[in-house]
């Protein structure tokens, strides 16, 4: 068996605080539909989930469609997506480190792929990842567990030395029901008691910790 292992990072809060890009995007859109703004912590109580269960949550408007308003917010957010987000302190050289021991990194996130590529480009770690899955390249999203299973699929790696890293509870969710390991990001955008109740089987407060978990 393969002793290398497999980390399949998520995106909003685990390698990048988005929070307030987010945010921005959404009220762009509110304002368009004559709702006031919310509160960048109002919004992250919806992250996590997927585009459309946010908009489903924070920005629902009489006589107009969820997938109107989801385009809309789509585009604002691709427009917005780098503003002021960047990679948490130490991630590139987390990653570096990873793959330079002969690791693999994926990323598996709820966030749309277009945004998704074009944040990870302007972070300019992009290459790192053998394989990113978004809501438009698979069939389900987090925590359906499918994007984790494609990973590995692309790794050749197997469930026994594959930790799924994520800030909330549907990623640890997506873990396990892949059979892989979970690690909790406690620096992240989640609510931290729910993390810390979905039982991962590793908690982390610094991104740099990742290296040092044992599977």
């Amino acid at each position: 068996m393969s002793e290398k292992r497999l980390y399949i990072f998520d995106f909003d809060g685990t390698i990048s605080y988005t929070g307030d890009d987010i945010a921005t995007s959404l009220n762009v859109v509110r304002k368009n539909y004559g709702l006031l703004p919310l509160e960048t912590d109002e919004v992250l109580k919806y992250v996590g989930y997927g585009a459309r269960f946010l908009i489903e949550n924070v920005l629902t408007v009489p006589g107009v469609s969820v997938d109107e308003i989801l385009l809309a917010y789509k585009e604002a957010y691709f427009d917005h997506c780098t503003d002021t987000s960047i990679p948490y302190p130490g991630l590139p050289g987390t990653l570096s480190l990873l793959t330079k021991r002969g690791d693999t990194v994926s990323l598996f996130t709820n966030k749309p792929l277009k945004i998704t590529e074009k944040t990870l480009a302007f972070f300019g770690i992009r290459d790192v990842f053998t394989s990113v899955y978004c809501p438009e390249n698979l069939a389900k999203r987090k925590p359906d567990p499918e994007g984790i299973r494609r990973c590995m699929e692309d790794a050749g790696i197997p469930p026994e030395r594959t930790v799924m890293v994520g800030d909330s509870k549907a990623d640890i969710d997506a873990g396990r029901a892949a059979g892989v390991k979970t690690c909790g990001c406690l620096y992240g955008m989640g609510e931290r008691q729910k993390l810390i109740d979905a039982g991962p089987d590793f908690l982390i407060e610094d991104i740099k910790d990742i290296a040092n978990i044992e599977i």
